[in-house]
């Protein structure tokens, strides 16, 4: 009887996927003309550095280096279509990542169309990830998609997007799209590979420290939601506050840190619930303060809790 019941659970437990720590990541930050995202006071923080430039190969291999001595294993890279900064930066990124195996992907950020986004994707496809440092899953070349995209184009356009990249590039793409909530990720989930939050800010701003206990609820339910998928994802961020970025709507959510305690507390909520994946948020979204990259104000705090929390998931 024992080995009738062990036998399927052995085979599900050999179908799931690697599992991985992964960083949101921005390679947008200049420091020549134009100071692209230094310029403005829109960043409650600043890198121990000081400001740096994203193109810059020394800081490329540094935050390439940060990451892997401190237990996260990618790169999830913001991109915003070809020929901006983004795309030029992603094959230095892709190429400082092979002296570390560290993994990186793509976050495709916008979309006008169904088809724009299908060439935008076939343009990524066809220039940056046959590198081997591409993260894949079952076989499959992945790319996140940010919410705006879905925003933008529905889910309709998406099922007509990947059409059209599924007939130019069969079975060679994952997809991984946001999906906020139940309702959400029910909807998308017959038409992408896996699903993930961006926005915890959202979900943690009302909470306090009594509440924290909350946290592993919501993480074993949000793992519920994604049965079926080919991976399953749980997000954490050490903190949050974007008020200084100009022109988004008031009142903002603010998540603080409170002395790193936050970030280790969802770290262990997320282990508890036994995702595939754990996303971070961020290395390095300076305006929004959610950055892991070693600060003036926290030093490598954050790294250091990457390092000890990493090693318990992924042994």
């Amino acid at each position: 009887m024992s080995a009738l019941v062990l036998a399927p659970l052995r085979a599900v437990a050999a179908t799931r996927s690697r599992k991985e720590v992964l960083a949101f990541y921005y390679g947008w930050y200049r420091t020549k003309d134009p100071q692209a995202h230094w310029q403005n006071p829109g960043s409650p923080n600043t890198p121990v550095t000081g400001p740096y430039d994203s193109q810059d190969d020394v800081v490329i291999a540094r935050h390439v280096q940060q990451a892997k001595t401190n237990g996260i294993t990618g790169f999830i890279a913001s991109w915003w279509g070809p020929g901006d900064p983004t795309d030029q930066q992603l094959p230095k990124l892709l190429d400082a990542a092979t002296k570390t195996d560290l993994k990186v992907c793509a976050y495709v950020e916008n979309a006008t169309t169904p088809e724009a986004l299908a060439e935008q994707v076939l343009y990524l496809h066809a220039k940056h990830t046959g590198h081997k440092q591409w993260l894949t899953l079952d076989g499959r070349k992945v790319v996140f998609l940010y919410d705006r995209v879905l925003q933008t184009i529905g889910l309709d356009g998406w099922k007509r997007a990947r059409k059209l990249i599924e007939t130019k590039a069969p079975k060679a793409l994952a997809f991984i799209t946001t999906g906020n909530g139940r309702n959400q990720i029910a909807e998308r989930a017959p038409h992408v590979d896996g699903v993930h939050i961006y926005d915890m800010a959202f979900y943690l701003s009302q909470k306090h420290d009594f509440e924290w206990l909350w946290q592993r609820q919501f993480y074993s339910g949000w793992i519920g939601y994604q049965a079926g998928l080919k991976v399953k994802t749980a997000t954490i961020l050490p903190g949050f506050d974007d008020r200084l970025v100009p022109d988004r709507p008031k009142p903002r959510p603010v998540v603080a840190r409170d002395n790193g305690k936050l970030f280790r507390a969802l770290w262990d909520a997320a282990i508890a619930a036994d995702p595939d994946w754990i996303l971070i948020v961020s290395f390095n979204e300076w305006h929004e303060g959610s950055e892991i990259e070693p600060s003036q104000r926290n030093g490598d705090r954050e790294l250091l809790t990457c390092r000890q929390k990493s090693a318990r998931f992924l042994r």
